[in-house]
């Protein structure tokens, strides 16, 4: 039976500097929990994001304008993993989905 790497660390530059976060593996793609510096204010207090598998020379896309809202931001009956430390991002991510309209 072959083995598959079910996490690993997308790197990517922002505002010429390099980031890192940490994603889980999956057949649709990289799953990132990220939390920003809009956490809690202009944002709810984290979020979601797939990048695709990745090619051939291991690159892929991050693509924040598809940042989705976990589950919990809608009901207190669904829990939600939270980003890990180095997976707070302490600039603003602007994109995507951000809050729930009640």
């Amino acid at each position: 039976m072959a083995t598959r790497e079910t996490s690993g660390s997308v790197v990517f530059e922002l505002d010429g500097v390099e980031r890192r976060l940490t994603g889980t593996l999956g057949p649709g793609g990289i799953t990132v929990v990220f939390g920003d510096a809009t956490n809690g204010a202009e944002s709810y207090g984290f979020r979601f994001v797939v990048a695709p598998l990745p090619d051939d020379r291991g690159a892929t896309v991050i693509d924040f304008n598809r940042a989705f809202l976990p589950p919990c931001a809608f009901s207190d009956q669904f829990v939600c993993p939270l980003p890990t430390p180095e997976n707070r991002l302490p600039v603003p991510i602007r994109a995507g989905e951000r809050l729930v309209r009640r």
